[in-house]
């Protein structure tokens, strides 16, 4: 059992550990101001420096005593003689202070501080395709999809161009869609065993394939066996791997106020006690201040690198430390940045390879500092501005500057921070209506198509996509079963879809030169045979109209212009306002044919999308 501790370092020891924290904020361009607003998910900070000022005199810390931030002071004699009456605090209304490591604030000073360097990029470049693997293949007929299921049809996807699959959670879990993890180190028999695990592994590999699971260590079911042991046990040693509260605490959280971004709760009654779960009372928020929750997250990772995973997507990444789990709080983001440096280290101390994709999502906000922890990261700001492109049919997402600009000044605060970092870009994911269902329209689903597959970075597709399928929220509907024909026998049963009744089957589509499927695996192709396209810088275009974005995409030997019309009516472009060019060639036209004539001007159908060559 973990028994209460005290803290017990030497001031000096830990001004020198929060210094190191605050030199990595430094040294990351990360704010440590105090009176930061809430920013979405993370909410109002004071500054590492004025923690630093406000921290243990030396005293205290001979004492063996911790009075930070304003907490009440847990010395030896506290812990021997017993903690404060729980009576004695609702009296007094004060909080009654659970555990060692229920403090009001965000503790990193035992944290590393050093920042990840990364060494294998072109590594981890590539074409990455998202599967649920529930819906997506059933290889023994129990109507649920299956870990064989994916083994099996790793010839579509390498057919089709992918260069690595992310598993969504395969863990053991109590919910259909995974994200409530009940154990960390077991493949949920859903889908299989660790041997199928491993064969999925195996055959990937043999193909060039990438393999990376979703890991949700963030928050846990309230049915794992953590959790149980906490809330029936105030002295069980996993009670501080939670945020516990006494339900009298007026300083640590206002109970029915602390809301999320979305406007949840999240603070949950358990008897006298609230505890913290930002996506709600069946999902409880790990304790990150416990560093024994920073070990088991570490483990599970160890466990699956080990394994022969190549990779995590980390679910979440903006929350580990997060809105309202601590009244005093610091900058969340210099915490969770500084975590998944440490996170980042762990892990490639088993893989020095290890492809790291963060989960990192705020409204349409760039954040872009999380480039340095992470290889890639989902770039939700870019994929709501293409969406709103296609949907309005104009070249200008808001107020301002077009697309092609805007793309190009997110890029540059990328590029500021990691020049190394692989953009996540996609245009829907399992958390998002499909893309045919957000622009009711399979033209328009084509062009966002076009546009995300001929940006920097790595382009990631939705199962399903590929061959134009429907999903409207509630969340099942958006992860209903992989449509491969009306006979075949991997087809799952496990969610009905009343969503795609007149969608084809990959079987037709495949057969069907002008499908869905075909328009993708020729825009892959399209994608990965052109140098510029895969790995070119990116510089927006001139334009003047309000319907039509371009930019160049260039590498050594390479130099293209992509132009893309939002308009539902044709659109004639003046190559001239892109500066000094040179057309040689039309490399691609998603229309398949093109107003390209005197190679002076563009004329473009509605939605059509273009990628022209040029010379020197």
């Amino acid at each position: 059992m973990l028994k209460k501790k005290v803290l017990k370092q030497n001031n000096l020891l830990r001004l020198q550990k929060r210094l190191a924290v605050v030199m990595l904020a430094l040294t990351l361009g990360l704010g440590t101001g105090c009176g930061k607003a809430d920013d979405g998910a993370d909410g109002a900070a004071s500054s590492e420096a004025e923690t630093l000022a406000d921290d243990q005199t030396n005293d205290q810390a001979d004492a063996g005593a911790s009075e930070e931030d304003g907490q009440e002071s847990n010395n030896e004699e506290t812990v021997e003689n017993g903690q404060e009456s729980k009576k004695a605090a609702e009296d007094k209304d004060e909080p009654y202070v659970e555990g060692t490591y229920s403090s009001d604030s965000y503790d990193v000073a035992e944290f590393t501080a050093e920042p990840r360097k990364k060494t294998n990029e072109e590594g981890n470049r590539g074409v990455y395709y998202e599967i649920f693997v529930r819906s997506f293949a059933d290889s023994d007929g129990d109507g649920i999809g299956d870990l064989n299921g994916v083994t099996e049809k790793l010839d579509y996807l390498q057919e089709l161009g992918i260069d690595g699959i992310w598993l969504m959670p395969i863990t053991a879990s109590d919910t259909y869609h995974g994200y409530s993890v009940t154990d960390y180190v077991t493949v949920n028999s859903d889908y299989g065993t660790e041997d199928d695990l491993k064969r999925l592994l195996d055959e990937a590999h043999s193909r060039d394939m990438k393999v990376i699971m979703d890991l949700v260590i963030n928050h846990t079911s309230i049915n794992h066996p953590w959790f149980q042991a906490a809330k029936s046990d105030e002295n069980s040693e996993y009670r501080d791997y939670y945020r516990w509260v006494y339900k009298t605490d007026k300083k640590d959280c206002n109970h029915l106020l602390d809301k999320s971004s979305w406007g949840d709760m999240v603070w949950h009654q358990e008897g006298d006690f609230y505890y913290y779960g930002v996506f709600g009372a069946d999902m409880p928020d790990l304790n990150y201040n416990n560093p024994d929750v920073r070990q088991a997250a570490k483990d599970a990772a160890g466990h699956w690198l080990e394994l022969g995973l190549d990779g995590f997507r980390m679910d979440a990444a903006v929350h580990i430390y997060g809105a309202h789990e601590f009244r005093q709080q610091e900058d969340s983001e210099t915490a969770n940045i500084t975590w998944w440096n440490e996170f980042a280290s762990y892990c490639e101390s088993i893989n020095p390879d290890v492809y790291l994709v963060g989960e990192v999502w705020q409204d349409d906000k760039v954040l872009e500092n999380y480039v340095q922890p992470f290889d890639t990261k989902f770039d939700f700001a870019i994929q709501q501005k293409i969406l709103n492109c296609v949907q309005k049919g104009m070249a200008v997402p808001g107020f301002g500057d077009s697309l092609s600009v805007a793309i190009e000044n997110i890029q540059n605060k990328y590029d500021g921070v990691d020049a190394n970092y692989l953009n996540g870009i996609f245009g829907a994911n399992h958390d998002q209506d499909r893309i045919a269902s957000s622009v009711n329209s399979l033209d328009k689903a084509r062009q966002i198509a076009a546009v995300y597959m001929t940006l920097p970075g790595n382009p990631y597709i939705y199962y399903g996509e590929e061959l134009g399928m429907y999903g409207s929220k509630p969340d099942e509907m958006i992860r209903t079963p992989f449509l491969w024909g009306g006979d075949s026998t991997y087809n799952t049963s496990w969610e009905k879809d009343n969503q795609n009744a007149e969608t084809k089957g990959l079987d037709q589509q495949m057969k069907d030169p002008d499908s869905m499927y075909s328009y993708y695996k020729t825009l892959i192709a399209l994608r990965k045979d052109n140098p510029a396209l895969m790995k070119g810088s990116y510089r927006a275009a001139s334009l003047t109209s309000d319907s039509v974005t371009a930019y160049f995409r260039e590498t050594d030997g390479q130099k293209l212009l992509v132009v893309h019309n939002f308009a539902e009516g044709d659109q004639t472009v003046s190559l001239a306002e892109c500066g000094d060019i040179t057309v040689t060639n039309v490399l691609y036209s998603s229309s398949g044919e093109t107003g390209v004539s005197d190679l002076s001007s563009v004329k473009l159908a509605g939605n059509e999308s273009v990628v022209l060559e040029l010379g020197e």
